[in-house]
């Protein structure tokens, strides 16, 4: 029962710990003007650009009609732009814009202060031990 415990409360750590990153960005995105749902879809596309509308939404864990929405804002705004797939006219893909960089620059910044934050304290082995580790428990998950 012990070792059941432990697991219980390995996996409740880890579902915490995930949370109050999550929740310190937000608070450091909000100082600037950037909601989750916004800096998420920037955040994807910085990371792959070119994503069909429906393909980022599954990426992002998000109903299809929610990012429609965050999309159609976002182009309002000039950072995001949707452009005709090629090969399916039925469908857009999404791109940055040249002014959404900004807006990146400071996601980058709060990123690694919210990273610095969450590891203070750990050794470089032991935040690349953390790093494999998290990595495999994706790849576990995933499969």
């Amino acid at each position: 029962m012990f070792a059941q415990d432990k697991e219980s409360q390995m996996s409740f750590e880890l579902h915490s710990a995930a949370h109050l990153l999550r929740r310190n960005f937000d608070r450091r995105a909000r100082a600037h003007g950037l909601s989750r749902s916004r800096w998420q879809v920037l955040w994807h596309l910085a990371r792959e650009e070119g994503q069909k509308q429906a393909e980022l939404a599954e990426r992002m864990d998000v109903a299809p009609i929610s990012l429609a929405r965050q999309v159609d804002k976002l182009q309002q705004e000039g950072l995001v732009e949707r452009r005709p797939d090629p090969e399916d006219r039925r469908c857009f893909r999404v791109y940055l814009t040249a002014a959404a960089e900004p807006a990146l620059e400071i996601l980058r910044g709060l990123a690694t202060q919210t990273r610095s934050q969450a590891l203070a304290g750990f050794s470089d082995e032991e935040t690349a031990q953390l790093q494999g580790l998290l990595e495999r428990l994706k790849k576990n998950l995933a499969e």
